[in-house]
């Protein structure tokens, strides 16, 4: 063999040892892109993280929870103009190759060298939802090299519908949106079923960079892309040039959309920290449920009016606090040396003003809201007196407007009308409440809340007052005492009972050697009381002995029967409400009453229904007969007493069935309006949260029944007066009004009482039930031992309170 043939011989063993080793560096650099791709089959299941939306009773929307504000649309609920107008713009030949397009690299390779830089991409759409899907860098070539391989993967197992819809759905269109339908709700507010071709061109053509294309913040350039992507759908035969021509001429109007929801937001959190604990932070965010609650958004905005107007007559009579700031003498020359002019002023919107100038003689105050200018007179701010910290102390009366302003004082007004003749502005003084307030309200029967208002500012203060909150709801706790009298299973109480009220004492088992005597609100006595009288008019006296009569642990346990689960300190003082109770639990406790003695579990979220319709949650609150019909009946009866003739008449506005009952804790700390008709029940609370007093008689009648009373004539305005039902076991008897007695048939006056039956009494017979105390002397003192304190009862503990003066 020559050297010829050696050489050949050589020349082959080379070539096949290097074919063997390219081959095996295929092999390998296969397995290495290939490595850890997903399997492709898994797409067929594309569950993308989308929004969690929470619907309100009505079906409007309450808010949305998401990490990626993303909506999944199906590809055939996607016109047909805005798949074409993605496809011009990323991928012309998208139906023609299998995940990789050769000539688009090429020509894009062309373009990029005659341009010096890169302005055309080369990916296919099958290419960037494989980037998408795996997230690899952008201009890493072994990312490249992946995404190539798992597009053509794709393309070997998904439809090219398929891709499309992952597509769509998946890519980023700015300002938060990800998918068509986010973004045509975000810049278009509509869905993306309803785009036209100038539309989706303009969608089309934020992909290849979302932010540099913005039509809100870079229009200019938006508007080029978007020509561009008309001019390829028509070179495409998408669409014709007459289509092209009417959609380059086709005005946009385009803006930032957020969508239109329920102000609720103290319900909304604690429906999102109930979706959180129950599902976790990834459903909750990435899951696309759909979470429908008991809310009721006109009930919702008629209870915010309510607070808002309450909290501001409040305010006023709390005083006036006095300016924001005030301003230098150099400032206060600049603000009035601007020239007058209508100025940047939304009539009704709070918003702070300058006092510039104020006249002794017209008593008036001149102030200027930037080149505007106002005038407060002083019938305006008679109201703006000093706080008055001492409440025994008399209310001071304003008599001029310098004792309100000075020249110089930032304060908060509202424009209420402009007038051109004289250039100026009527304005009204305000300012921020220093009290909260929360309401809760829920339909009878259900348990569905309707309204959860937790503060007067959610965006001031996150803490949910109707939740969290345990605050003593003074006198509203005493129809529970009442009801468990009228439940007693050996002592016989009824409507018509009379206690004595007259003065008393007890040890106070806190200060040894110390006496409690327990006194009314208005430091009076009344002698012989029947139980409704006490109840309508909240005499405290008569509820502490009725309490000493029946038993601490007995009220106790009773109370548990009623929903309360807060700590309940046995000792008297519980009679005056001193133990704290959230607003909910006591809501839900009258509710009992309301519902012929059914307990109701609250229903915040009724259904929760997955990405895809498949509803997950139910509600399915408890029912439990937690008291008779007959006693939830005679207990409602009572509190009806409270407005017609208590401390509740100014309900009797509403002319309807009510029943209801005021809360004053001591020194007016807090009050309360807790009532019921027959298709909602309701509750107030007003207060400060470092539980200072709210102000010289500020009662629950005073402070919280305004509120109360607003919102029930909003919430009932549409709903029929009806009667509440009498249930079997009850019935009925005339009786003097005053002291109980019965009257005899065919005489005058009195009125129907209600008993349980076999409890009514019969003419002549005393009304007392063998538990009234004779009435002797009622003003003469009774003395008894320590004040009896229960033995330990499940949520009680054994510490004593201090036995305070009583509330109202």
């Amino acid at each position: 063999m020559g050297w010829l043939g050696r050489i050949l011989i050589w020349g082959a063993g080379l070539t096949l040892v290097l074919a063997i080793l390219a081959a095996g560096a295929a092999v390998v650099g296969w397995f290495y892109i290939t490595d850890n791709l997903p399997r492709v089959e898994s797409l067929t299941d594309y569950r993308p993280p989308t929004v969690t939306r929470v619907i309100a009773a009505d079906g409007s929307l309450m808010a949305q929870y998401y990490h990626q504000r993303r909506f999944l649309v199906p590809i055939n609920q996607v016109p047909r103009q805005v798949i074409l107008a993605f496809v011009a713009a990323e991928d012309g030949n998208f139906f023609k190759h299998q995940g990789i397009d050769l000539l688009g690299i090429l020509r894009a390779a062309i373009a990029n060298i005659q341009a010096g830089r890169v302005v055309q991409g080369a990916s296919t759409i099958s290419q960037q939802v494989a980037q998408a899907l795996l997230h690899t860098p952008a201009k890493v070539w072994v990312a490249k090299l992946k995404e190539m391989v798992f597009a053509w993967k794709m393309e070997k197992t998904l439809s090219k519908e398929e891709i499309l819809y992952i597509y769509l759905n998946e890519i980023y269109l700015g300002h938060g949106a990800y998918g068509v339908e986010a973004a045509a709700r975000t810049y278009f507010g509509k869905p993306a079923n309803e785009l036209d071709i100038a539309e989706a061109a303009l969608l089309a053509g934020l992909v290849q960079a979302p932010s540099r294309y913005s039509p809100l913040r870079h229009p200019r350039r938006a508007r080029t892309r978007q020509v561009y992507v008309i001019g390829r759908m028509a070179e495409e035969g998408f669409i014709t040039k007459e289509q092209a021509r009417a959609a380059m001429d086709q005005p946009m109007d385009v803006e930032l959309h957020s969508p239109r929801t329920v102000m609720a937001p103290y319900y909304e959190e604690a429906v999102r920290q109930w979706l959180e604990e129950r599902y976790g932070s990834k459903l909750l965010y990435e899951g696309g449920l759909t979470v429908h609650t008991a809310c009721d958004p006109a009930m919702t905005a008629a209870a915010k009016a309510a607070i808002a107007a309450g909290l501001a007559e409040l305010t006023h009579r709390q005083g006036y606090f006095g300016p924001l700031k005030r301003l230098s003498p150099e400032a206060l020359a600049q603000a009035r040396s601007r020239p007058v002019g209508p100025g940047e002023v939304a009539p009704g919107a709070r918003q702070e003003a300058v006092v510039t100038a104020v006249d002794r003689g017209k008593q008036r105050a001149e102030l200027r809201l930037g080149a505007a200018r106002g005038y407060i007179g002083f019938d305006q701010v008679k109201w703006a007196h000093p706080p008055v910290k001492d409440l025994s102390a008399p209310t001071p009366r304003v008599k001029s407007i310098e004792e309100v302003f000075a020249p110089g004082d930032v304060v908060l007004v509202r424009p209420e009308k402009y007038s051109a003749n004289t250039q100026s502005w009527s304005l009204e003084l305000v300012q921020e409440p220093v009290s909260q307030a929360a309401l809760l309200a829920l339909e009878n029967h259900t348990g569905r809340v309707r309204v959860m208002i937790g503060g007067s500012n959610f965006d001031k203060s996150q803490y949910n007052r109707a939740l969290q909150a345990r605050r003593q709801p003074g006198s509203a706790f005493k129809p529970l005492i009442y009801a468990a009298a009228l439940d007693h299973p050996t002592k016989v109480y009824t409507a018509s009972t009379q206690i004595l009220d007259a003065p008393i004492t007890y040890d106070d088992p806190v200060k040894p050697g110390e006496k409690w005597r327990p006194k009314n609100y208005s430091s009076r006595f009344y002698g012989p009381t029947t139980v409704r009288q006490a109840l309508a008019h909240s005499r405290n006296v008569v509820t502490v002995k009725l309490l000493s009569e029946l038993g601490i642990s007995y009220v106790i346990n009773y109370a548990r029967r009623l929903g309360i689960t807060s700590e309940l300190y046995p000792n008297l003082s519980l009679a005056l409400g001193t133990s704290g109770l959230s607003l909910l639990e006591l809501t839900l406790a009258y509710g009992v009453f309301d519902d012929q003695g059914i307990l109701m579990d609250p229903v915040f979220v009724e259904r929760v229904n997955d990405r895809n319709g498949v509803e997950i949650y139910q509600s399915a609150p408890q029912k439990r007969q937690v008291i008779s019909p007959a006693t939830a009946y005679l207990v409602t009866h009572l509190l009806q007493g409270v407005i017609q003739e208590g401390t509740g008449r100014s309900m009797l506005v509403l002319k309807r069935p009510l029943a209801g009952k005021t809360g004053t804790t001591n020194d007016l700390r807090d009050a309360w309006f807790m009532g019921y008709s027959p298709q909602l029940i309701c509750g107030v609370w007003v207060g400060q949260d470092d539980n200072s007093p709210l102000g010289k008689r500020e009662t629950g009648a005073r402070a919280a029944g305004p509120i109360w009373r607003e919102f029930m004539g909003q919430a009932l305005k549409d709903q029929p007066a009806e009667d509440f039902p009498v249930p079997e076991g009850v019935v009925f008897a005339r009786v003097d009004r005053n002291t109980g007695v019965p009257i005899a048939a065919g005489g005058k006056g009195g009125f129907f009482e209600s008993f349980k039956q076999g409890r009514e009494p019969a003419p002549g017979e005393d009304s007392g039930g063998g538990q009234s105390e004779k009435p002797q002397d009622f003003l003469q003192s009774e003395s008894f031992g320590a004040a009896p304190v229960a033995p330990a009862v499940p949520g009680a503990t054994q510490r004593p309170q201090a036995l305070p003066a009583p509330g109202h």
